[in-house]
């Protein structure tokens, strides 16, 4: 029993130690806490005006408050014929939590079919509405706990999701309402 015990302290000792060296934890007596030094940053000028080249539709730029931070960014290809095109920002906000902009031509059926990761035929069902600056969001479900909004302006539709709260998801709204139009880079 007693070479057990001292195997036991000498194996704890060895994970703590490599643990430290890799900052594989912390300890945190005032619970979990979220630190955007450590994450990637996007120039979400540069990333918006090389994909306003890319796509056929306008990009709006939303200039959000202090504290969020950009971190993702993708244009890729939405909706079973693959010809509408997404171009896709993502944040983390003030308060830890993650919300994504995607800005597309697709339907907002087949952006929500995207971000869930449902088949093409799936059905989607809205669960509510929210009107954000005389704009009518359509609100769905996500992945997990998460939400999303879809608004239709026409030549192109808005759709953000993720975990935000409501509050967060209302802040995004109006800064990419209230964003201008982004020139393609290396155009007029």
């Amino acid at each position: 029993m007693r070479d057990m015990l001292l195997s036991m302290v000498v194996l704890a000792i060895a994970v703590l130690v490599l643990a430290g060296i890799t900052k594989g934890c912390s300890f945190s007596p005032g619970g979990p806490s979220t630190s955007s030094s450590g994450l990637q940053t996007v120039d979400v000028t540069g990333e918006l005006q090389a994909a306003a080249a890319q796509v056929k539709f306008p990009v709006r730029e939303p200039h959000l408050p202090a504290g969020w931070h950009p971190n993702s960014d993708s244009v890729g290809s939405v909706g079973t014929n693959g010809s509408d095109q997404a171009v896709r920002i993502g944040w983390i906000t003030p308060g830890g939590r993650y919300l994504q902009l995607s800005q597309s031509d697709a339907t907002a059926a087949d952006l929500v079919r995207t971000a869930a990761g449902l088949d093409s035929d799936a059905s989607v069902q809205a669960t509510g509405t929210q009107v954000v600056n005389g704009t009518k969001w359509t609100v769905y479900p996500g992945v997990r706990s998460e939400s999303s909004w879809a608004a239709d302006l026409g030549n192109v539709r808005l759709f953000i999701t993720g975990n935000g709260n409501t509050n967060e998801f209302r802040t995004i709204v109006a800064a990419t309402l209230s964003g201008q139009h982004v020139k393609a880079a290396g155009g007029p």
